[in-house]
């Protein structure tokens, strides 16, 4: 019971109704419609609850670059990557193509930044992609993949940069707070996109039903979770959990929607699991160059320089460098006795 009550496994049985919501809600409404309706409502709930704690707001005009761009790509960017891509990907299907974000998380710090790993991680690289490729080029007719799966995948290498841009907010500022500034950022810098052509009496009640689930546990409660997991521990140890959540999602994508997966969807999820599971561990494993990794493939510390060439609004700060002690010198008195020795 006590593993139960874990941020990180609250997260992941937050997280996996998500994705089903998001299909149901893309049901009636348009993805440019459903992302600032999602992230909208969510930071009006968030900004509830931090008026009802009397939470004070921390965001400084230091901070705001870097939540900025925060706000784009975990949330504005991604949500509407993510519902173009769910228009025709199941469920279960885009909860496993998001998780290759460590693979792309590791092409940065790759070429960015010289990093590194063993064998086992360019091998696990290889079969991640290669399970990608598999779902991409399934069968479409029985799933409806089409080529809405290179959103997914787009959605994937932006949540990968977002983890990077975010980590140290969550320093300085309340996981809470960060999620609300991404949701109202987010929300506000997709509204131009929206065109609400539903009416509210034209919305089912399972929409209905499916978006407050999507607002309330897939975005505010589940965001709040990650980010609380995230200040708490490494992302390396709290992320190792989300492969967990394509499990979830895949049966209840089965269960309440009816979308069976193919035989390219299991297999292809599998290997891409499998493939980020091994560039996760392989890269975890080697001494890494400061404390904190994003899944198991980049150095936090090391990943500065891609943050700021992001933001613009980073300092790198140098571990202290002892003060080197004067040379000793006379002093007048010295040597005035030495005149006067040399004098008597």
């Amino acid at each position: 019971m006590h593993v139960l009550m874990r941020a990180d496994v609250l997260m992941v049985l937050a997280s996996a109704p998500a994705y089903v919501a998001t299909r149901e809600a893309l049901s009636v409404f348009s993805p440019q419609d459903l992302t600032p309706l999602r992230y909208l409502a969510s930071a009006a709930l968030l900004g509830l609850y931090m008026f009802v704690r009397r939470q004070r707001v921390r965001l400084t005009r230091r901070d705001m670059p870097r939540m900025l761009a925060v706000a784009l790509c975990g949330y504005g960017g991604y949500g509407l990557l993510l519902n173009f891509g769910q228009a025709t990907v199941p469920a279960g299907t885009t909860s496993l193509l998001l998780n290759i974000s460590p693979v792309f998380a590791f092409v940065l710090g790759y070429f960015i930044l010289v990093e590194r790993t063993t064998l086992r991680g360019y091998l696990g690289m290889g079969v991640a992609v290669l399970g990608v490729v598999v779902i991409t080029l399934g069968d479409s007719t029985a799933t409806g993949f089409q080529g809405n799966t290179l959103l997914i995948v787009a959605a994937a290498l932006l949540l990968s940069i977002f983890l990077i841009v975010q980590q140290p907010l969550l320093a300085r500022m309340p996981p809470v707070e960060v999620v609300f500034w991404g949701c109202l950022v987010g929300g506000i810098a997709t509204l131009p996109t929206a065109r609400f052509d539903p009416l509210p009496a034209q919305v089912p009640a399972s929409v209905w039903l499916a978006l407050t689930v999507l607002i309330v546990l897939g975005t505010a409660v589940a965001y709040a979770l990650w980010n609380v997991t995230l200040a708490r521990t490494s992302v390396a140890e709290g992320g190792s959990l989300l492969l967990v959540i394509p499990i979830f999602s895949v049966l209840l994508g089965w269960a309440l929607l009816g979308e069976v997966p193919s035989m390219a969807a299991v297999l292809g999820g599998a290997a891409a699991l499998m493939g980020v599971t091994m560039l996760s561990t392989a890269t975890h494993a080697r001494e890494q160059a400061g404390p904190g990794l994003l899944t198991g493939a980049i150095p936090i510390i090391a990943a500065l320089p891609l943050v700021n060439a992001l933001t613009g609004s980073i300092t790198i700060i140098s571990p202290p460098v002892p003060p080197v002690p004067p040379a000793p010198q006379k002093t007048e008195v010295a040597a005035g006795a030495s005149r006067g020795d040399r004098i008597g």
